[in-house]
């Protein structure tokens, strides 16, 4: 089964799923490797402040240019190592509370706990800005359901099996599939609020 949620589809046009894509931004659209560099950075600078990765293309992205259904959200983040420690701060220009804010909180804190791994430190500090938070009008009720309930979620521990930035840039899906159900066997999800969709602008 594929690993890919579908509910993301409305965001993408034929053609332009790949070149919009965090991964593609970082690693290959502006003609260099921003993950490796910034390990290779970090594992021979740890102090550096100069761990910043970029997302946002202005050449492509936002102001008066043609509108696109697939903007970076997430426009930068930087990583820095403190006291032995791995922190990265997200920076996020719009974020959907209800469905983008979880994806993107998930997505960032994994990624900072394989670099940490990467670069033989432990994960610090998890910071996540938003410029403009939003809950959509078809989004209230799902809102007003989450408020009434009561967070009684159990704490889920993060075991990477090793090497497993590396393994996964070799795309060895047995490394991919042993984090999910790390995950997985640890959470209790509470009962589906039914209905929640991905508002496209």
């Amino acid at each position: 089964p594929s690993s890919r949620s579908k509910i993301w589809d409305a965001f993408t046009n034929p053609g332009d799923v790949v070149t919009v894509a965090y991964g593609y931004r970082w690693r290959k659209h502006f003609g260099r490797d921003q993950l490796q560099l910034l390990i290779d950075l970090l594992r021979n600078e740890p102090g550096s402040r100069h761990g910043v990765i970029v997302t946002w293309d202005p050449s492509q992205d936002g102001l008066s240019l043609a509108k696109k259904k697939n903007v970076p959200c997430p426009y930068t983040f930087t990583v820095n190592i403190i006291g032995g420690r791995l922190h990265l701060h997200n920076i996020v220009r719009s974020n959907d509370v209800i469905l983008g804010v979880p994806f993107d909180v998930l997505g960032f804190a994994l990624l900072q706990c394989l670099l940490a791994q990467e670069l033989g430190v432990r994960p610090g500090i998890y910071s996540h800005s938003i410029s403009n938070a939003h809950i959509y009008d078809s989004h209230f009720e799902a809102a007003k359901e989450l408020m009434s309930r009561k967070n009684n979620h159990k704490k889920i521990t993060l075991e990477l099996p090793e090497n497993a930035f590396k393994e996964i840039e070799k795309r060895n899906r047995n490394v991919v599939d042993a984090i999910i159900e790390n995950l997985t066997k640890q959470y209790e999800p509470s009962q589906a609020i039914a209905g929640i969709k991905i508002v496209p602008y």
